[in-house]
């Protein structure tokens, strides 16, 4: 029979009744740790026996051995032969008695701000307008750069992922080499050769999380603080806000119907250490840059030591021929141009695998760097791509794609046709996933103002330049049905009217 100091101590224990259908141990050890913390149970207090516990509150002596257990595990109590279990000295207790003296008007330190460093000056500078998205639950027309992960073979991707988890396969979920999956650089360096006539080895191959994450490798390796690099204008907005974290001077270089006007960037900056271009289909005009510019563009990196990032972000959909070769593929090419690729545009966004082709004398620096920063990306996920590959699965679901947004991109073109007449010009869409487009009349901004209104997405071109230009948008059809498409296109036409 219990004692009178023990069942007096069972009854002053504060815990509230626990609601139907909760787990008793669960409930008792939340109550007993919140008492501890709030100070309702005081450091040194002796706990009831838990015999005289289970006896006052109902429940089996099991319950309250595994609730006492678990606060003892996690050092809440400490339990010595004769001594029963005592509430533990813990630090929220002493900061309970540091805010009171707070209160009483004890002077104590303040807390500093995070020190305001030039790089956080320049992330605040070049994202202005930097918000934490969240993911929409689908997208509406016409928004771009996206390409339609409903018509990716999910059910062969999980199969593929289920053949990687089986247990002769363990070792595909340890560690790996910062630079790849051995199989994965291979097949990349196989499919380079084949659909872009890069021809480089395995050991040339990087693969990382994503192409920003290789842009900013090429930024902090390649370019010092305060150097100079080449932005395309118009061109992609966030290797210019990252050119401007990483302290570069940035040189916007203008951009015609041939790509960039590399004789531009060479009067403007001679000496620039980097030049980023989107050769096969420039971002977002869609352009190509001509053959004439490109043998400049390699002259010109040649003769004075710079280093050229080109982007091939989705040359792969071509619909009027065959993908034109990389820059990267052009004789002279081997040691000044880093070929950046992504799987996003080609699979899916959350894939989150790219790579970079570098030339042989950067790949143990680029390794290295990688090691460093995120030692490797998903080493599962690389081993699932590699299967895509080895089984032919990637190329075939890379034609099938490549078929579908032709049909879209034609879909488009006659819904511009039939309802843009006079308010939108819609170019010849001959690649990619997205075209730029022309507004003929009124101000850009009203419009996209109207359009959303009528519950469709649109681009502002604006966005992309840095010279005041003509307006207009870019305007995403991959991922849209062509009824979808259609729809849309006479939203658009009745909200401009």
């Amino acid at each position: 029979m219990p004692s009178d100091a023990a069942l007096f101590g069972a009854m002053a224990l504060p815990c509230d009744r626990p609601a139907a259908g909760v787990n008793l141990q669960q409930w008792l050890y939340l109550e007993l740790r919140e008492a501890m913390l709030c100070g309702r149970l005081s450091a040194g207090s002796k706990l009831p026996g838990s015999r005289t516990l289970a006896a006052h509150l109902g429940l089996a002596r099991g319950t309250v051995q595994a609730a006492y257990q678990q606060l003892l595990s996690e050092g809440y109590v400490v339990s010595l032969t004769g001594s029963g279990t005592r509430v533990c000295e813990l630090p929220d207790a002493k900061l309970r008695a540091f805010s009171q003296q707070r209160r009483d008007g004890m002077q104590v330190p303040v807390r500093r701000a995070p020190p305001v460093t030039d790089w956080l000056e320049r992330l605040k500078a070049a994202t202005p307008e930097f918000i934490r998205r969240e993911v929409a639950p689908g997208l509406r027309p016409f928004f771009p750069m996206r390409g339609d992960v409903h018509s990716f073979p999910i059910d062969l991707w999980r199969k593929l992922h289920i053949q990687q988890m089986r247990s002769s396969k363990v070792q595909t979920l340890l560690d790996y080499d910062p630079a790849g999956l051995p199989s994965l650089r291979g097949a990349i360096a196989e499919y380079l050769g084949s659909a872009r006539g890069v021809h480089v080895s395995p050991d040339q191959i990087v693969v990382l999380s994503s192409v920003q994450q290789g842009i900013d490798l090429c930024l902090r390796l390649l370019a010092r603080p305060g150097g100079t690099v080449w932005m395309e204008d118009p061109g992609y907005p966030m290797v210019r806000q990252l050119m401007t974290v990483a302290g570069c001077k940035v040189v916007d270089v203008p951009v015609d119907q041939q790509g960039m006007r590399v004789e531009e960037g060479i009067r403007a900056a001679p000496l620039a250490e980097l030049a980023y271009v989107t050769p096969s289909r420039q971002m977002p005009t869609g352009h190509e840059l001509s053959p004439a510019r490109r043998l400049e563009l390699l002259r010109w990196a040649g003769a004075c030591g710079a280093y050229v990032i080109e982007d091939d972000y989705d040359s792969e959909f071509r619909f009027i021929a065959k993908p034109i070769p990389a820059l990267r593929a052009m004789a002279g090419a081997d040691d000044s141009v880093i070929l950046a690729g992504t799987f996003s545009k080609l699979l899916f966004p959350s894939a989150r695998l790219a790579y970079l082709a570098l030339p042989l004398h950067l790949v143990d620096m680029f390794t290295r760097a990688v090691a460093l920063t995120s030692r490797h990306p998903n080493s599962l996920s690389q081993a699932v791509l590699a299967a895509f590959f080895d089984q032919g699965h990637f190329e075939r679901h890379v034609r099938r794609m490549r078929k579908l947004y032709s049909l879209r991109a034609e879909a488009l073109s006659c819904a511009a046709q039939q309802y843009w007449q006079g308010l939108i010009e819609v170019p010849e869409i001959r690649a990619g996933l997205d075209i730029a487009c022309s507004l003929l009349g009124g101000s850009e901004s009203d419009a996209c103002r109207r359009i959303e209104e009528a519950n469709v997405d649109v681009m502002p071109l604006a966005r992309f330049y840095q010279a005041p230009v003509s307006t207009g948008f870019l305007l995403g059809f991959a991922p849209y049905e062509e009824r979808s498409i259609f729809d849309a296109a006479l939203a658009v036409r009745n909200a401009l009217s």
